[in-house]
């Protein structure tokens, strides 16, 4: 779920650059080469999205383990669902400075008109059911910003940090067990622990009687 998420933004920020302001065909944002983690590298003349948190959104989780799935009249225990939060920091490197800010402005227009994605504007998302995506730009104070960069290892870049919310994980295992059938449970029940045979009392009565 998360590598799509940061696909869409990937992609729709590449349509943006080919299509309205540099006219090129090559792509003009791309993910780091993960051979070289430490420090990172990130690429020349390229803008580069980079997840740095992933922070779960407590304020709208549900403790109640029982609520949300019922059938046939009974409430089925499932994990509560995770609601996630994603920091992305979209860094500029090119070999001109004022090149790498140029760039890096462009970044921060298209989100300012494009806040929100959603299925109709951004198919892929419909693969993982997810309903909206919020991107939110963050101003991070100078020492958290020193954190940050010291971190990975490197030195300051032109950047720009935002935060996407929300994304959903459900207990998806308790949902399809909830989903299957009342009879079929009992049916594989009753394969691996067979009834006790009852029998017919009354009848073996009446058939004594005959016999006597």
């Amino acid at each position: 779920m998360v590598d799509v998420v940061l696909n869409v933004l990937k992609d729709k920020l590449n349509e943006y650059f080919k299509n309205i302001v540099e006219a090129t065909d090559s792509n003009s944002i791309e993910f780091i080469n993960t051979n070289n983690n430490d420090p990172v590298s990130f690429t020349n003349d390229k803008i580069t999205p980079f997840l740095i948190n992933i922070s779960e959104d407590r304020k709208f989780r549900n403790a109640d383990q029982y609520s949300g799935i019922v059938r046939d009249g009974i409430r089925t225990q499932a994990n509560p669902e995770i609601r996630i939060e994603l920091l992305i920091l979209f860094v500029s490197k090119f070999s001109k400075y004022d090149q790498a800010l140029k760039f890096l402005s462009h970044v921060i227009k298209f989100f300012q008109v494009n806040r929100i994605f959603n299925p109709l504007n951004s198919p892929q998302l419909s693969d993982e059911r997810i309903e909206k995506l919020v991107v939110e730009l963050i101003s991070l104070p100078l020492e958290e910003q020193n954190q940050v960069w010291h971190s990975l290892n490197t030195s300051y870049l032109p950047s720009v940090l935002y935060r996407v919310r929300l994304l959903s994980f459900i207990d998806e295992q308790s949902v399809a067990f909830v989903g299957t059938p009342l009879q079929h449970i009992n049916m594989a029940v009753g394969e691996k622990y067979p009834l006790p045979e009852i029998k017919d009392t009354e009848n073996e009565e009446e058939e004594n009687n005959i016999n006597d």
